[in-house]
């Protein structure tokens, strides 16, 4: 491992997939691992298996991957579904050539019945500028979220300011009693959010059940200013509790909160991130969160790029965790799947000019995830990506346009990011540039979302009458991370309660 940083339709069929299984027995546990082989690819060793010797029968690889290729059947609730898409698929000889490439990995539906069970740690913000409605709310929406929990579940609450405080022991509870205990919980001093996390994962290693969920949720309305508050080393201890299967959500309460290390501890705990705007938007976010967790059916889901040698430059678009890999390739983490959830990233391919007509291999994708439905699974499949060296304007049928449109999505997302870091060093006359351009990008989309356009136009009028203020700078940041990252991460608006 090294450094990390924060068109034609392509499925696989059984005709041209094969997967092999062995069990992996892994802290006293049986797992399966299942591994893909793409004719032509030869898929890595995984441990204990070895899907090359003996192996499925290899197929001739097409000249170039056309539609259509009948997906894996549906009834087969462990595998996750590839589709790869081209913005383009025929490029020429003599030209550098930039091709975009959608990647998308669609879960299978969670089941109706059965479903991981859930160990959930509540870590609350009660210092001071939690006082008054802001806590209320925030207690509340806790509250009702004991409601929820399923019987195999078992949920605990921690309150932290400068101290920590134990409120819930993980475990069952009577929603109704432990409602009120929950609802005791009063403002305090600072902000030892490391030790409320500590707390939380203290809980969820001290009783480990094997086939459960393990989840910190922790919601702040400020910056870490007691305990430990430098953000490489709150990055270092949520990466070491996702490393012993925890994983960590942040919710940012109001606008006094640090959004970009909510962000990054998020990533780093390979949960999601979000902004709460205010107390009527507590128990929506409370709820999606739940509602997420409970229909999870893959875990650690990525997908590694390796591009071939005639490849200068590969880029992912969407705002991921990246690592680098010693083998010349990007590692891309996704986090969890959700049932019947379609996961994208956007990759982009800047190619060296080729000599002769023909295909073109452009890169191999490689998914990798652990299934979460039934019997444990870790699952490898391989794809190539390819597309066809031709005369300059010969004719693209195979190009899908919902490539482009992806493309403006990230580049709209791009842009919201710079207009509001140019804001937040007062940059106010770039910030609105690029609102603008944010604005003419939506209108040029096959169908423009009006009102995103609308709300654009209002964000310009606030920065250029001087009105841009710390909520305005959370929705850019939110909105920006919402679309890079294809799921809704900012609550500003107020819901009916959900709960």
């Amino acid at each position: 491992m090294g450094r990390s940083h924060s068109a034609p339709f392509v499925s696989l069929s059984p005709s041209s997939l094969q997967v092999c299984s062995s069990r992996l027995f892994m802290g006293g546990t049986t797992q399966r691992t299942d591994q893909a082989v793409i004719p032509g690819h030869v898929v890595e060793r995984g441990d204990r298996t070895d899907v090359t010797s003996p192996g499925p029968p290899v197929l001739p690889v097409p000249d170039r991957i056309r539609p259509p290729i009948n997906p894996l059947p549906r009834s087969n609730t462990n595998i996750m579904q590839p589709q790869i898409s081209f913005d383009r698929t025929v490029i020429t000889t003599r030209n550098d050539e930039v091709v975009n490439v959608l990647i998308e990995l669609t879960a299978p539906p969670a089941p109706e019945i059965e479903r991981k069970p859930l160990d959930i740690v509540l870590v609350l913000d009660r210092s001071g500028s939690m006082g008054g409605q802001p806590l209320d709310s925030v207690t509340k929406a806790a509250a009702q979220l004991l409601r929820l929990v399923g019987a195999s579940d078992r949920i605990g609450v921690v309150a932290f300011d400068d101290e920590v405080n134990l409120v819930l022991p993980l475990g069952q509870h009577d929603p109704t009693s432990a409602g009120r205990t929950v609802r005791a919980i009063t403002a305090g001093g600072s902000t030892n959010l490391s030790g409320g996390w500590l707390k939380g994962l203290e809980m969820l290693l001290a009783d480990v059940r094997e086939d459960a969920l393990r989840r910190i949720i922790v919601l702040t309305d400020g910056h870490a200013n007691a305990g430990i508050t430098t953000p490489d080393e709150l990055l270092a201890l949520v990466g070491g509790g996702r490393a012993r299967e925890v994983s960590t959500s942040c919710i940012g309460f109001g606008d006094g909160y640090d959004e970009r290390l909510l962000a990054g501890l998020a990533d780093a705990g390979h949960g999601n991130d979000y902004w709460c705007a205010g107390p009527d938007q507590t128990a929506a976010v409370f709820a999606d969160e739940f509602a997420g967790l409970a229909s999870v059916v893959a875990q650690n889901v990525s997908v590694e790029i390796k591009p071939s040698a005639a490849v200068a430059v590969a880029k992912v678009l969407n705002e991921f965790p990246i690592t680098d890999l010693a083998s010349g390739g990007i590692q891309v983490a996704l986090g969890d799947a959700y049932g019947g959830e379609t996961r994208k990233v956007v990759a982009r391919f800047h190619l060296r000019p080729v000599a002769a007509d023909g295909a073109f291999d452009v890169a191999t994708l490689t998914f990798r995830w652990a299934s979460t439905v039934g019997e444990v699974s870790l699952h490898t499949v391989t794809v190539p990506v390819r597309v066809t060296v031709g005369d300059e304007g010969a004719q693209d049928p195979d190009a899908d346009p919902r490539v482009h449109e992806e493309v403006l999505v990230l580049e709209v997302a791009r842009t919201r990011r710079e207009a509001r870091d140019a804001a937040e060093i007062g940059d106010y006359q770039t910030a609105s540039a690029l609102l603008r351009e944010t604005a003419t990008t939506l209108a040029s989309m096959v169908a423009p979302p009006q009102g995103d356009i609308e709300d654009l136009r209002l964000d310009v009028e606030r920065l250029e009458s001087g009105h841009w203020d710390a909520a305005s700078s959370k929705k850019q940041f939110s909105r920006s991370r919402s679309s890079s990252r294809g799921r809704k991460t900012n609550y500003e608006d107020t819901p009916e309660n959900p709960l």
